[in-house]
């Protein structure tokens, strides 16, 4: 129902998330992000827990793998979900459950994860992780910034949206970026944190409202 992104630049200390779906508020149920820990989602048949689950045992000193590794055991029904985890010393993990609807399927590379399900096929994530390594943006928008993070998102998410995305179609999408810290906060503060819960085009809706965001500050 969805393709989503976790990453993290750590040249210059930034961290984020950005998913889309052909369902209601999917920012809402699907990423997280804490900036002293990592970046996480859950998705497919969702279990909204296992972001907290995975963030808190990165906390705790678990690896992203194994954050990722123990889903069985938070679980009764692990083959449904879909999770990523990224740690900040480096790891990066996806597991795609068996049972997941297709197309389903993730990509991890060292600097993100792509991971999507009922999907038009495998040309989804490897736009994604194309645009997100090709540095892409907004123009107006520093790169180096949080705002151009998050932009930097948003072109791997249009990249997915543009190949096909959700086989249902769109109706929402939500990103967060911000600034790794050394400090855990609760709630976490995010420098950017836009969604679009119901929208016939959501992913250019979250770029015009990042442009308005980068233009209020």
């Amino acid at each position: 129902m969805t393709f989503t992104l976790i990453a993290v630049d750590r040249e210059h200390g930034l961290l984020g998330a950005a998913t889309a779906s052909r369902s209601l508020a999917v920012g809402n149920a699907v990423i997280a992000v804490d900036p002293a820990v990592g970046a996480v989602a859950s998705q497919a048949w969702t279990n909204r827990r296992l972001r907290y689950q995975m963030l808190e045992a990165m906390a705790d000193g678990a690896s992203a793998q194994e954050a990722v590794d123990r889903l069985p055991g938070w679980d009764a029904e692990p083959g449904l979900r879909q999770v990523a985890a990224l740690d900040l010393q480096g790891g990066i993990a996806a597991a795609t459950g068996e049972n997941t609807s297709g197309w389903a399927g993730h990509s991890v590379a060292g600097d993100h994860a792509v991971l999507g399900n009922l999907l038009v096929g495998r040309k989804v994530l490897d736009a994604m992780s194309r645009a997100f390594a090709a540095g892409l943006g907004i123009d107006g928008i520093d790169p180096r910034s949080s705002l151009g993070f998050a932009a930097r998102l948003l072109a791997a998410l249009d990249a997915g949206d543009r190949a096909g995305g959700d086989s249902r179609g769109r109706q929402s999408a939500a990103v967060v970026a911000t600034w790794v810290t050394d400090e855990r906060e609760h709630p976490p503060m995010l420098e950017v944190d836009l969604r679009s819960d119901d929208h016939e085009e959501p992913v250019a809706e979250l770029v015009r409202l990042l442009r308005l965001q980068a233009e209020r500050r």
